[in-house]
């Protein structure tokens, strides 16, 4: 179930004439959790994180507004950064999570990618690609001959003694496929089923009329026309929240289930590296401040009032 695997090609479990494609999988799966885990700056399960950080977050000031609305969360100032910050760095997020492009990371362009070489999975690539054997039974039988006597012992978790790791693909290929175990065959393949599902989540997941709107409001400026065909959709702490929950998912199944590699489960949610709610219960400017507050506010009024000043003078100067 690792990520990266250095098992030469010759040495996995698998006959030479099927090793073709024992290679293209390898190499696909390689870049596939490359675009879900590793990338430096787009790794799809990095962007969820922060995504579920960032919801967290302004759900937990909310619920501090409302509870004290005579707090400083109630300042227009305030209310209004933090909730024009929250719905721009979601729905961008979403966005580049469903963009379609080819040449991009995206989780649609994954789903797309993996359902275009969904005949690489069959259950021979998905045991075998990082060395395990194919029938782990005879290596379990193998292994309890030579330790009879010897006590509790680490088993392998990789490689060509790694039975039980073997076992668990087979039986997770099995449970994706509907296959009995008495029924296994090395050509078992996947259902596309499987596919449709995944993209069926992402479809009604609410992040493509996310990212329809930001078309037309965030990331471009709309013309009148594109801004109609959104005037519809309301953006909503709900809706953007409920778009995450389904990415999560779409994710989730596609790593720890269709690909066999390591999944997040209740391990989403970032772990904070500090105090969270450090000197929230601090006010955010002093009461006998307030008269320095009003200079600093006219005075960097003014100073953005003078960006036009001398326009005239220095459009026509010769």
């Amino acid at each position: 179930m690792t990520e990266d695997n250095e098992t030469p090609l010759s040495q996995c479990d698998v006959p030479p004439e099927r090793r073709p494609a024992l290679e293209s999988y390898r190499g696909k799966r390689r870049v596939w959790l490359s675009w879900i885990d590793t990338d430096e700056h787009h790794a799809i399960r990095q962007t969820l994180s922060a995504m579920v950080w960032t919801d967290v977050s302004f759900r937990t000031l909310t619920q501090f507004a409302i509870d004290d609305e005579a707090s400083c969360l109630g300042n227009s100032l305030v209310a209004e950064a933090i909730i024009n910050g929250h719905v721009a760095t979601q729905v961008l997020a979403i966005r580049r999570l469903v963009d379609s492009g080819s040449d991009v990371i995206s989780l649609r362009r994954l789903i797309k990618d993996v359902r275009r070489n969904f005949n690489l999975f069959t259950r021979e690539n998905y045991v075998c690609h990082e060395g395990l054997p194919y029938d782990y039974a005879a290596v379990q039988h193998n292994e309890m001959l030579e330790r009879v006597g010897s006590g509790a012992f680490w088993g392998h978790t990789s490689g060509p003694k790694a039975w039980g790791t073997s076992q668990m693909a087979h039986e997770q290929f099995g449970r994706l496929s509907g296959i009995a175990s008495t029924n296994r065959n090395r050509e078992d393949r996947l259902p596309l089923a499987l596919i449709d599902t995944v993209e069926g989540w992402l479809n009604n997941s609410g992040a493509d009329e996310l990212a329809k709107w930001s078309h037309a409001y965030l990331a471009h400026a709309g013309t009148p026309q594109k801004r109609e065909e959104v005037a519809h959709l309301l953006v909503t702490t709900n809706r953007i929240t409920n778009a995450i929950n389904a990415l999560a998912r779409v994710t989730e199944a596609v790593s720890a289930y269709i690909l066999f590699a390591s999944g997040r489960l209740n391990g989403l949610m970032p772990t904070a590296q500090f105090d969270q709610f450090e000197k929230l219960d601090q006010p955010v400017m002093r009461a006998d401040r307030v008269d320095q507050a009003h200079i600093l506010w006219n005075k960097l009024s003014s100073e953005s009032d003078s960006y036009l000043e001398n326009v005239g003078r220095d459009l026509i100067r010769t």
